[in-house]
């Protein structure tokens, strides 16, 4: 979905091959939109806001990998529950392309591969650092292209990350 809008000038003089003049093109930003692009343009005065403005583009990269994960799991999903009612002759598959083995192999690559990615995409918070222990534990990158051994040196890059920027400092250490 597009953020751009386009009002006609003139409702008549709009054709596919009349492209709308420049001066009838808006762009619409989301309510925190504006605060956050300043944010991340500004230079930040403070080393707590320079940790938040790190942490803030961290978050946003895990944000956009957690997505894809999402994505790629719901259309594994769906594409199960697809075969399931195309196998059992009930109406519903008949809504969809009649599915096949051969679809599931490039949907279950892409999901490997977003996995394989959050794996790797920094974490913002100590939360993000106890799903990829977690889904270490779990042997989720076993189909991936990652080593044990690679998935550890990220997580702890993360610790040291958080450790090295924190949130807040305790009043020792400001005064000190």
């Amino acid at each position: 979905m597009s953020n751009i809008l386009t009002f006609p000038s003139r409702a008549s003089s709009y054709a596919p091959n009349n492209p709308l003049p420049t001066e009838n093109v808006v762009e619409l930003m989301m309510p925190g939109d504006a605060r956050r692009l300043r944010r991340l343009q500004s230079e930040p005065t403070t080393e707590t806001a320079r940790n938040a403005k790190l942490r803030l583009q961290r978050r946003e990269a895990w944000w956009k990998a957690e997505r894809k994960v999402e994505y790629w799991k719901a259309c594994m999903k769906m594409h199960t529950a697809i075969s399931s009612v195309q196998r059992a002759g009930l109406p519903e598959g008949d809504n969809h392309q009649k599915t096949e083995n051969s679809h599931w192999h490039p949907i279950a690559a892409n999901y490997r591969k977003a996995i394989a990615e959050l794996f790797l995409t920094p974490a913002h918070r100590l939360t993000d650092i106890t799903w990829k222990q977690k889904a270490l534990a779990a042997e989720e990158h076993k189909y991936t292209d990652l080593s044990r051994d690679r998935i550890e040196a990220a997580i702890a890059q993360d610790i040291d990350f958080l450790a090295a920027h924190p949130t807040r400092r305790k009043r020792e250490e400001q005064s000190a």
